[in-house]
């Protein structure tokens, strides 16, 4: 038996962290059983002894889906951090272990770039499990909840961005309105046409980029779904303005058309690393695969 002033050893015991690991990971008790493959009894026993050997209230509750406490959100990023590693080394000592990247991106870079080449990634990465959740906030980068973001940015907004594509915006209509439109005066389009609008990318800089001052009209429809816009326009609900190499491939299938009127922007597509993620090698190895897809991105397709 230790002295009573022994100070607890930093590392519970492994069954208690790693059953904590899963049942987060997871958000759910019947997935974390099912890859742990104990009892629900046995879980919780698990999670009350770590709570035990920590003296922290890591759950606020376990049903129906889990939530943590601040101290228990605090905590599992240790823990998430310590299993990482752990997978890493054995994901590095041969192709045979699997270790998980955590990739997050906006709906719209979600749904045009990077789950049609998600495949591509997984071959250049063999042995990663690669986590794609869409999202515009930043946040949960800034807690460590994903390894590598993907956004549209001003890169000096973030230390260590790494670009991948600087976009050239355009006006979008269905190709059957493309001729009669550019006979028209930008400010007659902006002032008579439905208009669809990202929060990011507003038709009012078009306006005042060509010193139209009192235009656009109001947008018919904000949306933050780049591809939801897209399907939006080819519907023939209104004229987007967005990024044209993201959307260009998009725009080919479904016979959207690119005005002639665009307009190249300092914001570009960024790679940004959290604080945790920067530093393992899985994920260094992953930047360089998404550098290599953006390639194809990086020249303009052409604008008719």
């Amino acid at each position: 038996m230790l002295p009573a002033n022994t100070p607890p050893a930093p590392l519970p015991p492994l069954h208690a962290l790693v059953a904590f690991e899963a049942l987060v990971r997871h958000g759910s008790v019947a997935r974390a059983l099912a890859e742990l493959g104990v009892s629900k009894a046995a879980l919780c026993a698990s999670i009350a002894l770590l709570e035990e050997r920590t003296g922290l209230r890591l759950l606020i509750r376990p049903l129906p889906d889990v939530e943590l406490s601040n101290e228990g959100r605090a905590y599992y990023q240790g823990v998430a951090t310590f299993a990482r590693g752990a997978a890493d080394a054995l994901h590095g000592l041969g192709k045979d272990f699997v270790t998980e990247l955590r990739l997050s991106a906006s709906p719209g870079i979600a749904r045009l770039w990077l789950a049609p080449r998600l495949a591509s990634l997984r071959a250049a990465c063999p042995g990663v499990a690669v986590t794609l959740s869409a999202t515009e906030s930043l946040s949960d980068l800034e807690r460590g909840e994903c390894d590598i973001a993907v956004r549209y940015c001003h890169p000096g907004q973030h230390e260590g961005a790494i670009p991948l594509w600087q976009e050239t915006l355009v006006m979008l209509a269905p190709a059957a309105r493309v001729t009669a439109l550019e006979l028209r005066t930008l400010p007659d389009v902006l002032t008579s046409e439905a208009l669809i609008e990202h929060p990011s990318i507003p038709w009012l800089r078009l306006a005042q980029g060509h010193g139209l001052e009192g235009l656009p009209r109001a947008p018919a429809l904000v949306c933050h779904d780049l591809y939801a816009i897209l399907a939006a326009c080819a519907r023939g609900e209104g004229l987007a303005w967005l990024p044209w190499r993201l959307t260009a491939s998009y725009c080919r299938r479904h016979h959207l058309r690119a005005l002639r009127r665009w307009q190249r922007v300092d914001k570009q597509y960024v790679l940004l690393h959290s604080a945790q993620g920067q530093g393992r090698p899985v994920v260094q190895a992953c930047t360089a695969a998404l550098l290599d897809l953006a390639t194809e991105l990086q020249t303009d397709p052409e604008i008719s």
